[in-house]
């Protein structure tokens, strides 16, 4: 065989060139990434005029300027000097994180069991799914209706906990912090939100691998070996993702507030809310603005409890 005609069986050979590999690598990998540029583009456009832009918007407004006859779009910067030498919203901002902080802790500690009950000590798939059909039924009604069905009958002076208490003798008189109070708000706020919690602690501890806690038996391991090691770490994910979802919302909540509070009760999202009922665009803004990087800092602190990246 001549060597003229190596060339022509490399080049009419079934195996291509490296060149050749990775220019058609290159190709697949732009088409690929058109396309998911494609399906990802309306998620983006929604999230960008439906979150991005009010962001930015609140932003921009809580530059404006407040006078009597209203506001102009005139920047200043002395909204948020009056805030910050505003003592009633930052005693209300800690009122909030405190409340805010005891309902992620109660529904975590309420919640982990029900949970822990529904994805790991029942057996049948079909059992667990109606569990937790049920204990999703709260959500069939509208949150305003649960806060007054929990205001009014169980609630007040004459509400059906002062009156339990009081036939079960162990208070002679109807307590005031069972009326309109903070503690009846941060009660209903953990009866409110404690689902959020139970539904990412439902499905990480569902996805728990059930040779590992039979390997820590095994090895002699206690039950609270087996937490502290097995399950604990493979649920952590959920409980970041529930208590975020709980720290948000009871941040932002005013309705609660309101309704359960009776009008006695104040938090940072009831000043807001008085700001823009009042008009107050400017000063509403700032302080929402300020309750969003408050907000921003919460949710950076409860990540640090792990690597979701790693986690998930």
């Amino acid at each position: 065989m001549s060597s003229s005609s190596i060339p022509e069986q490399v080049g009419a050979g079934a195996v291509p060139p490296p060149q050749a590999h990775r220019g058609k690598r290159r190709r697949r990998d732009r088409e690929s990434g058109w396309v998911t540029a494609a399906l990802a583009a309306p998620g983006f456009l929604w999230i960008g005029f439906y979150l991005i832009a009010p962001l930015v918007i609140i932003v921009l407004v809580s530059f404006w300027t407040w006078t009597d006859a209203g506001f102009d779009k005139t920047l200043t910067t002395a909204n948020y000097r009056e805030l910050f030498n505003d003592s009633t919203y930052w005693e209300n901002m800690l009122s909030t994180v405190i409340t805010s902080a005891i309902a992620v802790v109660a529904c975590l500690v309420l919640g982990f069991p029900v949970a822990y009950f529904l994805a790991l000590k029942v057996q049948s798939l079909r059992i667990q799914i109606a569990l937790f059909i049920i204990a999703l039924a709260p959500f069939w009604t509208s949150f305003l209706t649960r806060a007054i069905a929990w205001t009014f009958p169980l609630m007040g002076r004459e509400g059906a906990l002062n009156q339990v208490l009081i036939k079960l003798q162990i208070i002679s008189e109807p307590l005031p912090e069972l009326g309109f109070s903070t503690l009846s708000v941060r009660l209903a706020m953990i009866q409110l939100y404690i689902l959020f919690m139970i539904t990412p602690l439902f499905f990480t501890l569902a996805q728990v691998d059930r040779s590992a806690l039979e390997s820590a038996r095994d090895l002699g391991a206690n039950w609270w070996g087996t937490f502290r090691e097995v399950i604990l770490p493979q649920t952590m994910p959920g409980i970041v993702i529930g208590s975020i979802f709980i720290f948000v919302l009871t941040m932002g909540d005013y309705g609660t507030v309101a309704t359960v509070g009776g009008g006695n009760i104040t938090s940072v999202g009831t000043l807001i809310n008085s700001k823009i009922g009042a008009v107050q665009y400017p000063q509403g803004a700032a302080s929402a603005v300020l309750l969003v990087i408050v907000l921003l800092a919460g949710v950076w602190g409860i990540t640090r409890f792990a690597n979701l990246r790693e986690e998930l």
